[in-house]
């Protein structure tokens, strides 16, 4: 079994650079962020890429899942998630990108808790807190996708706002990282 002490650290150090370089973006170039925020829910790419991309993290976990009497089922994965991609770009074409990015917000917090889950440090409370922020998240993209552009709207009505929300997004990944380089020294 891998440390869970090592990868605490590095996961600290890694949320905690995605956190600054986010921020940085959000100082850097806000009316790009506000163009591709407000384009985003209805944007068929990103829906179509982040829903390839959980469709393929779904079938290799089921593939590598014991099913018990549904093991004949393995075979069939890849033909099953193929057909499964089209039904739900073609069924579920509206407001795809945020339903996407929320079933990869879901999927993103399951390794970050298991891997922390034996960590000693009280480092592991903020993975934990940050994984379940994102599976609140989630389950809130994939039943309510019309509530991004809601909370996109709310969150860039002013220059200010945005540009507090970078500082502090900057502010907290410095802190991630700090954390996470202390905690693998």
């Amino acid at each position: 079994m891998p440390d869970p002490n090592l990868f605490l650290g590095n996961l600290l150090v890694l949320l905690g650079a995605l956190g600054v370089l986010a921020g940085l973006l959000v100082l850097r170039f806000p009316a790009a962020l506000r163009a591709g925020l407000a384009a985003f829910p209805r944007s068929k790419w990103p829906g179509w890429i982040l829903t390839a991309v959980c469709v393929f993290w779904v079938a290799w976990v089921i593939r590598h899942a014991a099913l018990g009497r549904f093991e004949v089922v393995k075979p069939l994965i890849p033909v099953l998630a193929l057909v499964g991609f089209g039904a739900i770009v073609w069924f579920l074409d509206e407001l795809l990108a945020p339903r996407a990015l929320g079933g990869l917000l879901l999927l993103l917090a399951n390794p970050m808790l298991n891997g922390v889950r034996w960590s000693e440090s009280a480092w592991r409370f903020a993975v934990v807190l940050i994984a379940y922020a994102w599976v609140v998240a989630g389950c809130i993209l994939m039943l309510h996708p019309w509530g991004f552009r809601r909370l996109a709207g709310k969150f860039l009505v002013s220059t200010a706002w945005l540009r507090a929300a970078g500082w502090g997004k900057v502010l907290a990944g410095a802190v991630l990282v700090a954390a996470g380089l202390w905690h693998l020294r």
